[in-house]
């Protein structure tokens, strides 16, 4: 006899769907405190530090919030496709495909224009890059029917080749050494408030999620893009261009990754360099999953990541723990998080298959 687990989708009230969720990051941090306390670190300090560092100063929330950008602009796009019921899973691909088009325009310009021109079409070129790397990968499904998933994932190993090459080839600063970088970038984007890292582009990422909500419930187009997602056959029936839907939903969800990449290069690093292929688009997608793929969910989901991301910083500066141990500690409570929107989201049944 076998068994086999059959997920039923189900329709949960928005208490419980805010009840779960903050449930299942409490047991991360007691789970979390315990393996703190197995490594010799107190849990209570390491906290502590979580707390008033991601939040406790006016610092500390402006990194928060600049942390919680990229999250807000990938997860606004990852939101985008899966609405049209399209897996994206490209978006780390497409920030660093964006982050590279960025750099490319900027060093080309930065000496020859005035930097809001620089910087203006440098953030054009990169939300171009970003929406054709991810419109490539749309157009195989809707005319070929290749599978999505696998596409995006090839492509996000393709476009990090790209950019080692890059960065030790037609991108290498001169003055480089044993760390692949760019040349500094000296045309980027201004700061949002004065004294602090937080750059423009947390209010554009803002500005984005509002208008794709607009987008998606407010106007034709995006009810039409709904109705192609939830139900392709029904779309089709009614006349809909249900391969336009799903085109237009990954050129938008690739536009915003790619503007996202232009962010973490023009207002946070100034250059280009491996690192910042940091698996911030696959963390993404459960940005959007906990924002229950709707725009101004997105940002609230954004902010509580932008949180422990950045909380994590200062608790393992606190306690002294290991970069990977604090990753891995990170890492656990986003599979908390993850398993708990799967439990709001579907009912799991156990059927028995077969017999004696």
């Amino acid at each position: 006899m076998a068994i086999m687990l059959k997920f039923e989708e189900r329709e949960v009230g928005k208490a419980a769907a805010i009840l779960i969720p903050l449930a299942a990051l409490g047991l991360a941090f007691l789970v979390g405190a315990f393996m703190m306390l197995w490594a010799g670190v107190d849990p209570i300090a390491g906290y502590t530090a979580f707390v008033t560092g991601a939040l406790g100063s006016p610092g500390g929330l402006t990194d928060t919030l600049l942390r919680m950008t990229p999250f807000l602009l990938m997860g606004v796009g990852i939101a985008f496709s899966n609405r049209a019921g399209v897996l994206n899973i490209g978006a780390e691909g497409q920030y660093i495909m964006g982050a590279i088009a960025a750099t490319w325009v900027t060093l080309a310009l930065q000496y020859v224009v005035p930097a809001p021109i620089s910087v203006t079409t440098a953030v054009i070129m990169a939300i171009i890059v970003g929406a054709a790397w991810a419109t490539f990968a749309g157009a195989l499904k809707a005319f070929m029917g290749v599978n999505e998933i696998v596409t995006t994932v090839i492509m996000n190993w393709l476009a990090l080749r790209i950019l080692q090459w890059l960065l030790r080839g037609p991108l290498k600063s001169p003055t480089a050494q044993q760390w692949p970088m760019s040349p500094p970038l000296e045309a980027v984007y201004p700061p949002l408030i004065p004294g602090t890292r937080l750059h423009i582009g947390f209010l554009i990422a803002i500005l984005a999620a509002i208008a794709s909500y607009y987008l998606l419930f407010h106007t034709n187009t995006g009810f039409k893009l709904r109705v192609a997602g939830q139900n392709p056959a029904v779309a089709t029936y009614a006349g809909y261009k249900v391969r336009t839907f799903f085109l237009l939903s990954m050129a938008l969800s690739g536009g915003l990754a790619g503007l996202a990449g232009a962010g973490e290069v023009l207002g946070v690093f100034k250059f280009l360099y491996e690192g910042i292929a940091v698996g911030l688009g696959y963390t993404a997608i459960i940005v959007a999953l906990v924002g229950k793929n709707h725009p101004i969910g997105v940002i609230f989901s954004a902010f509580m990541f932008g949180v422990i991301y950045n909380g994590m910083t200062y608790l393992q500066a606190a306690t002294g723990l290991t970069y990977t141990f604090s990753k891995a500690l990170e890492g656990m409570i986003y599979i908390f998080v993850l398993l708990a929107e799967v439990l709001i989201l579907y009912r799991i049944r156990v059927i028995r298959v077969g017999g004696e």
